[in-house]
């Protein structure tokens, strides 16, 4: 008589416990705490006050920051006629017509593209999210067959073995069929480890230990296209016209920002003579050097270009990637119907050929053929059900569209 070792999950679950399955847990309060983990996260907050920071330099009534300017003139150390001056006041850097204008659009952009960063970030975990779940519940229910495999393995040793106690079975046969039940126990502990590895990648993700009871599932979005409000492209267009605005900005700084000077002179001919004070005007204003102004914006143009091509780019990858989609749902629903029947015909010729084995009809290799062709077919079926479901999501991820 052959022992039986003791195999589901063991070593797995001394190094890692399994996900509690909990009925709680919603998609959205999953994806929150998500979200929150991600390492990208932190910068939401820093993206914000980097818009509201450009907001309020629009807002500003000057170009720049003052300056105060103090010249002191004393003859002293040459001719030494007695002769001082001291000029003071402020210098305030000026906005060139329309500059603040632009600064304040610059601002905006900087807001929308924030806000539109975020909702494609959020997107993006949420694809993350609906890829780790699928995993899970691939990983559970391809155990769950693997482990009715091994519990069919071990049925099909005990009859074997029972038949060679009543010697109507060969050695060499109860070999077989303790080799069959050995294979089968490993590929067991590799759904488990599957499982494993699944668990660990969701509680990465979420920082939990619990999972939803049941299988996270989506209806087919009613979508045909990519739409341009997709939070991926709307992050692209705002990062566009984020850099179209930065253009104009770059391009005002280059040409340099006229200033005004507002303060006193004192002055001081001769030693015997008095202090004259006046009020002191000056204006300063920048012109030419345009090829200076194009090579200073050189960059921040190319910046520009590089954000159009990779809006460019997106358009085209999304609408490949929808159709490449699409092909595969609508190949599988044609497949699943047939793939059903073959499961249904696979098990029950296993259960017949298990039967007829009992009472000496049929030989040991049709029953591990009927065995092995009905875990084949309940596999592939199963497997072709969530991969169904998988590309559900997946066609809802690639138009953009949260659970």
């Amino acid at each position: 008589m052959w022992v039986l070792l003791p195999i589901s999950g063991l070593a797995q679950q001394i190094e890692h416990p399994h996900l509690t399955q909990v009925k709680e847990l919603s998609f959205d309060e999953l994806l929150s705490l998500s979200l929150q983990r991600i390492p990208q996260y932190r910068e939401i907050k820093a993206r914000e006050a980097q818009a509201n920071a450009q907001q309020s330099v629009g807002e500003g009534w000057i170009a720049g920051r003052p300056s105060l300017q103090v010249d002191y003139l004393d003859d002293s150390i040459q001719s030494n006629l007695g002769q001082t001056e001291l000029n003071y006041g402020v210098e305030l850097p000026l906005w060139r017509f329309g500059q603040r204008q632009n600064q304040q659009d610059l601002g905006q952009r900087y807001g929308e593209s924030s806000v539109a960063w975020a909702q494609n970030l959020e997107l993006n975990v949420a694809g993350q999210l609906r890829e780790a779940l699928a995993n899970y519940y691939e990983a559970i229910t391809l155990q769950a067959l693997e482990q009715q495999a091994t519990r069919d393995a071990a049925e099909l040793l005990r009859i074997v073995e029972s038949l060679y106690e009543a010697g109507e079975a060969a050695q060499m046969e109860v070999m077989q069929a303790r080799s069959l039940l050995l294979t089968q126990q490993r590929n067991e502990l590799d759904a488990d480890a599957m499982r494993v590895n699944a668990e660990r990648n969701y509680a990465v993700l979420t920082g939990l230990t619990e999972i939803p009871e049941l299988a996270h599932r989506e209806a087919l979005a009613a979508a045909d296209e990519i739409s341009k409000s997709h939070p991926r492209l709307v992050s692209l267009q705002a990062e566009v016209a984020l850099q179209q605005a930065n253009v104009k900005a770059e391009e005002a700084a280059a040409k340099g920002n006229p200033s005004v000077f507002v303060g006193s002179r004192r002055q001081k001919d001769g030693p015997n003579s008095g202090y004259h004070d006046a009020f002191a005007v000056s204006v300063s204003i920048p012109f030419g050097g345009k090829k200076f102004v194009s090579a200073a914006t050189s960059n921040a143009r190319r910046s520009q270009v590089d954000a159009e091509v990779a809006l460019l780019r997106a358009q085209r990858e999304l609408s490949s990637q929808l159709h490449e989609v699409e092909h595969q749902l609508f190949t599988l629903s044609t497949q699943l119907p047939i793939l059903q029947e073959q499961a249904q015909l696979s098990q029950q010729q296993w259960d017949m050929a298990r039967a007829a084995f009992e009472l000496g009809e049929v030989d040991m290799a049709r029953v591990v053929i009927a065995m092995q062709l009905a875990r084949s077919s309940a596999r592939e079926y199963e497997s072709t059900l969530l991969k169904q479901q998988r590309l559900i999501t997946e066609f809802n991820q690639t138009v953009g569209v949260l659970p």
